[in-house]
């Protein structure tokens, strides 16, 4: 609970593609017929937190493809993570991500939707650009529900009356003074990707739980092409299109848990690879997961990306993840020093 009563931080102008409250989620509820729900991009939020002084699972907004507008109703800090989106300030000063800034009273932020051609990339390369993370210091105040502020869109709770923001919303901070110190993050401020040949993305993945002969055959058929990701894609997940699988997946499989990243194949052969919106359970065959380490570039893939599966071991796995904790370490262990320097260069009127 917050040692400060709620202060209102923005109004809502317009409330975007789909933007809503999301936090670290609610893990562990499955038994309840509760998916996690929380960020797509837990790298991202973790960034943005960071750069707003929060806990790494703090209530933040993420925003999806392009805006929303936000008025500041007083002094903010606002600190932004993952995609471009095209954020921009005042009257036209950009915000990139990895960067925090302090906004005026007045100040209008507004997100222009993805910025692609701008951003000078060869078009063999694939950039993140399907969701931001914004973040004040303290977080976003919302009620908790079942231990999370995350938004369960699907259930209709949690975040800001269940729903994505729109025009006329008010969100508040949970710290009295939301501002603090401008920063900017020392690394990457969305997960790392692997890509393969013209720019498609690589997600490793381990085999699931579907152990038989055809189980085999349909892991082999799912890393032997390329896959897109389809527009009739959320946040419970992604549907890929390509060749369909081979053989006959049933539909009535005795119910299983699942967990994010699961790829499971539905009759029709065409691959969807689960997101945190995802049901606790199902009765499709899951033929691979992808591991821990890739969940947050999963999580920005948009309509249109391409990717490809590569088999990882589960040394693999945990390697992976190891080294995406360190490196996140390193940037906090900056972040830290950076911050100490800065504390030291006021404190002497420098």
């Amino acid at each position: 609970m917050s040692q400060h009563a709620a202060l209102d931080v923005f109004e809502v102008l317009d409330g975007g593609f789909l933007t809503s409250v999301q936090d670290a989620g609610r893990p562990g509820l499955e038994g309840m017929g509760l998916g996690p729900g929380g960020a797509a991009d837990p790298w991202s939020l973790g960034v943005a937190n960071a750069l707003a002084g929060n806990a790494p699972g703090a209530a933040a907004l993420e925003i999806t493809l392009g805006g929303p507008v936000l008025r500041a109703l007083r002094p903010v800090t606002v600190a932004l993570a993952g995609a471009e989106l095209g954020a921009v300030t005042g009257v036209g000063r950009a915000l990139p991500s990895g960067q925090s800034r302090t906004l005026a009273a007045g100040t209008i932020l507004r997100f222009e939707g993805a910025v692609i051609a701008a951003t000078g990339r060869a078009p063999d390369r694939w950039a993140p650009r399907m969701r931001a993370y914004l973040a004040i210091p303290g977080g976003f105040e919302v009620p908790p529900v079942l231990g999370s502020r995350s938004t369960a869109l699907g259930a209709g709770f949690g975040g800001l009356e269940g729903r994505a923001l729109r025009d006329g919303d008010v969100l508040a901070s949970a710290r009295g003074d939301p501002t603090t110190a401008e920063a900017l993050w020392p690394g990457s401020p969305v997960a790392r990707a692997q890509t393969g040949d013209g720019g498609a993305v690589v997600l490793r993945v381990l085999p699931g739980p579907w152990a038989d002969l055809q189980a085999t055959e349909a892991l082999r058929a799912l890393v032997a092409q390329a896959w897109q990701v389809s527009q009739a894609s959320d946040r419970v997940g992604l549907r890929l299109s390509g060749a369909p699988l081979p053989g006959v997946f049933p539909a009535d499989l005795a119910s299983h848990g699942l967990t994010t990243g699961a790829i499971q194949v539905p009759p029709g052969g065409q691959p969807i690879v689960l997101l945190p919106d995802r049901q606790p359970t199902g009765g499709y065959a899951v033929a691979a997961v992808v591991i821990t380490a890739d969940r947050s570039v999963l999580g920005q893939l948009a309509p249109g990306d391409r990717l490809r599966l590569r088999p990882a071991t589960p040394d693999e796995a945990v390697a992976a993840l190891r080294t995406a904790g360190d490196e996140r370490e390193r940037a906090l262990r900056h972040l830290r020093e950076d911050r100490q320097w800065d504390a030291l260069t006021d404190h002497a009127g420098g």
